[in-house]
């Protein structure tokens, strides 16, 4: 029988990234309001110049842009999430979608929520919502990068 495993080298790669992706998005909601704000400001200016070279200055508002940046971190906790299951099993990474999505879904909950004692922050369902897609989007990206992968690489 094949070792359905993934190196320990990548194991311990992918679980350090995971966790820091996820401080990463934890330390991000210990920012009070004037701090996020600033640096959310920084990013749109950045988003907003490669908007303008398209012609789309008016079209887009700030809000959307930040959500879509929460939704894009999530995203990427859910492939690496997704990334921890296929260390265990590179056959069938989707048995572990259980704890994967309840892993994110946890996550987000906690990123919110650490919010709620922050000043001039709030927690807000919304982006529990918006969050989990973005988990939900990372998890099924994932599978498919990994089916891809096993078709190249011939790992059945």
């Amino acid at each position: 029988m094949k070792n359905n495993r993934a190196s320990k080298r990548f194991t311990v790669i992918i679980f350090t990234l995971t966790a820091l992706m996820i401080c990463f998005a934890w330390v991000h909601s210990l920012f009070p309001a004037n701090l996020s704000s600033q640096e959310s400001d920084g990013f749109f200016k950045f988003i907003y110049q490669i908007i303008s070279f398209f012609g789309l200055q008016d079209a887009v508002p700030q809000i959307p842009i930040r959500k879509a940046a929460h939704f894009s971190e999530f995203t990427a906790i859910g492939f690496l999430l997704t990334s921890c299951g296929y260390c265990f099993d590179r056959i069938r990474p989707h048995r572990f979608a259980v704890p994967v999505l309840f892993s994110g879904l946890l996550a987000a909950v906690i990123d919110e929520t650490i919010q709620l004692f922050v000043e001039g922050r709030a927690g807000m369902i919304a982006d529990v919502w918006i969050d989990s897609g973005g988990v939900v989007t990372g998890f099924l990206l994932a599978l498919a990068f990994y089916a891809v992968y096993r078709k190249i690489k011939h790992i059945n």
